[in-house]
């Protein structure tokens, strides 16, 4: 049974290889398995792929001990009393990755001088060069936040007797006054009126700075305090024809980042418009060349615009793989020559081909 599969194969590709082709290939209709095969090797072209890069900030307000009493002795009003925890998109970026397009998978077979060709693909089987290097992806470095910074404890700045106190109430007075009073020594020392003047400009920029510290860590029991932590995340999609105001996600102020059909969060959208534009021409390949060199991407150029409901955020002129057409490279030289070719792995271009002309 064995051996009459194996001259069933032998014989299927006798019918696909021309007697003068030393590196033909085929579309294959049938998905196979990617790799070196016994007759030549089977790859896939890529798609091109878009990737937000979201910086999503969480903002929590903490309220003040004294926070009741901001209106009553400070006059602040709208001073929340609850712990609330907001998100917004600080900032984002896009990048482009390639991924492996099924409907583009071909069969090269290697004959003569091209059956010790180095062929090398990606880890799910995507072409990326023969008899070279892959093109090295540029790797984005994650996001570092920055290092937390403790926030104060305002019970150290406190007078002693304020703490000595009876009453919350009392308390919130007599961190008032000495609100008030830190004000006063910022105000004598502006005016000159500081009974222990610093002896220069530096020495008084420092004292003041001190002051207002103290006296911002000693409000913050009234009106609160706000930390911030920022994550990345990211979202990928993968379009394949134009499309107007698609949802990719959606932020809600409560939750974060949820599904594009959360209903709970704000809508960012994205267009795309196919400007029907690529590098090179499209040519009719003769049916007598179409079975020779290798299948390659020639990608086209698509415009990108991200909508934040109806805020237009920005606009991105790129080149995605399915948005151009396929063609055959290389078919007369690696017949002849020991070709070298890279392919772009983000859009599966050429990136560079030349061949040894001195070796036949």
């Amino acid at each position: 049974m064995n051996n009459i599969i194996t001259k069933m194969k032998m014989a299927l590709v006798g019918m696909l290889v021309l007697p003068a082709a030393q590196a033909t290939a085929q579309p294959v209709t049938t998905q196979m398995k990617p790799g070196r095969t016994p007759e030549g090797v089977v790859y896939f072209l890529p798609k091109t792929a878009i990737r937000f890069n979201l910086l999503i900030e969480k903002k929590t307000y903490t309220p003040g001990e004294y926070a009741k009493y901001a209106e009553k002795y400070l006059r602040l009003t709208g001073i929340e009393q609850e712990t609330q925890t907001t998100y917004s998109v600080a900032n984002y970026g896009i990048t482009q990755i390639g991924v492996r397009d099924t409907s583009k998978c071909y069969n090269v077979v290697l004959k003569g001088k091209s059956e010790t060709a180095e062929i090398k693909l990606s880890d799910d089987g995507v072409l990326l060069a023969v008899n070279d290097e892959p093109v090295k992806v540029k790797e984005e470095a994650p996001f570092q936040p920055a290092p937390k910074v403790p926030q104060p404890d305002p019970h150290q700045y406190q007078q002693p007797e304020i703490r000595m106190a009876g009453s919350m109430s009392k308390q919130a007075e007599m961190t008032v006054n000495q609100i008030l009073e830190l004000q006063e020594q910022r105000q004598m020392l502006i005016t000159g009126e500081a009974e222990d003047m610093p002896q220069d400009e530096q020495q008084l920029r420092l004292m003041i700075e001190k002051l207002d510290q103290q006296r911002e860590i000693l409000m913050s029991m009234f009106t609160g305090t706000i930390t911030r932590d920022t994550v990345e995340q990211s979202i990928t999609v993968c379009p394949e024809k134009e499309v107007t105001r698609e949802v990719i996600f959606r932020l809600s102020q409560k939750l974060g980042l949820v599904d594009k059909d959360d209903l709970s969060g704000v809508p960012y959208y994205m267009s795309i418009e196919d400007t029907h534009r690529t590098n090179t021409q499209k040519y009719e390949v003769p049916e007598n060349k179409k079975n020779e060199g290798f299948f390659v991407n020639v990608p086209g150029r698509i415009k990108l615009t991200l909508f934040r409901e109806d805020h237009q955020l920005g606009s991105f002129n790129l080149y995605a793989g399915q948005f151009g057409f396929v063609e055959l490279r290389s078919g007369a030289l690696f017949k002849r020559y020991v070709t070298h070719m890279t392919l772009n792995p983000t859009t599966g271009s050429v990136d560079k081909i030349h061949a040894d002309m001195n070796t036949k």
